[in-house]
């Protein structure tokens, strides 16, 4: 099932899409979302917002990051095939929806496992001038990652940025409240609302993506979330359940913590600490 949600405007004018629960472990985007829609039909729309609140019901059922009828991460997994498995065809049917939009709002937060400082994403300049009407102190130059909503709208020219905003698997109401002044401060960016909603703050831009896990075992951050650091700055590393020292994650840059793991148990592959260098 795909709970849809659309609303039209009183006058023509772009088409927006903002989706949450790409990830079922994930709340402020579902959060944000459903205050959202009962705000857009009191607004002066002018144009159209689509929302999805929870874009994989079956993950979000079992509070997971992939989906558990084919162990897929929906965020790995656009454009999707219509004649694939469970996810693949989830994929298929909210890509359909999203290339008809003229922009989109993908909402995330660290799910369980991990936790970001709140930032909105870009690729382009475009996405990066519709990043920072979001509102968030943090700016950070997504990677090209192939099979993200968000890449692949941009690959077809569309203008998509992706938001996270802390995790740990927790709520945050603050987090929720934020989305929901950033959705219509873009809106109004776009022309959709009136300009009354903009947000106007400062922000600060950062590149880089995660470094990843090599080995099995307890992970344990020697840094904290949002601190600056120095190039060598020892961040975190990974221990045996003997103690032992089994791998050692060190700054490559100056730059600041932008996300950590958060569950203390990791497998090779998974991600462990980012630190985005400033732009």
């Amino acid at each position: 099932m795909l709970d849809v949600l659309r609303f039209g405007g009183v006058s023509a004018g772009p088409h927006v899409l903002v989706t949450g629960g790409i990830h079922g472990d994930e709340y402020e985007g579902p959060a944000a979302i459903a205050d959202l829609m009962a705000q857009v039909p009191k607004l002066p729309l002018q144009g159209t917002v689509t929302a999805i609140p929870v874009a994989s019901e079956m993950a979000w059922r079992a509070g997971t990051r992939c989906s558990p009828d084919d162990g897929l991460n929906l965020a790995r997994t656009f454009p999707g095939n219509p004649e694939g498995s469970p996810t693949e065809r989830l994929a298929a049917e909210i890509f359909a929806i999203a290339r008809e939009c003229d922009y989109l709002i993908d909402l995330h937060s660290g799910g369980v496992e991990y936790r970001f400082v709140p930032l909105a994403g870009f690729y382009t300049e475009a996405s990066r001038e519709a990043a920072r009407h979001f509102g968030l102190p943090v700016l950070w130059q997504l990677p090209e990652t192939d099979g993200v909503l968000s890449c692949e709208l941009t690959k077809l020219g569309k203008t998509a940025i992706g938001c996270e905003y802390l995790g740990g698997g927790e709520l945050s109401l603050r987090g929720a409240s934020d989305y929901v002044r950033g959705i219509l401060s873009c809106l109004a960016h776009w022309e959709m609302v009136p300009a009354e909603y903009v947000l106007e703050k400062e922000t600060a831009t950062y590149r880089g993506d995660w470094q990843l896990s090599e080995v099995e075992g307890v992970f344990r951050g020697l840094v904290q979330l949002g601190q600056d650091v120095r190039a060598g700055r020892p961040l975190a590393e990974i221990r045996s359940h003997r103690g032992d020292v089994l791998q050692r994650f060190g700054a490559a840059c100056d730059g600041r913590v932008l996300a950590l793991r958060n569950k203390a148990y990791i497998r090779p592959g998974n991600w462990a600490v980012l630190v985005g260098e400033h732009v």
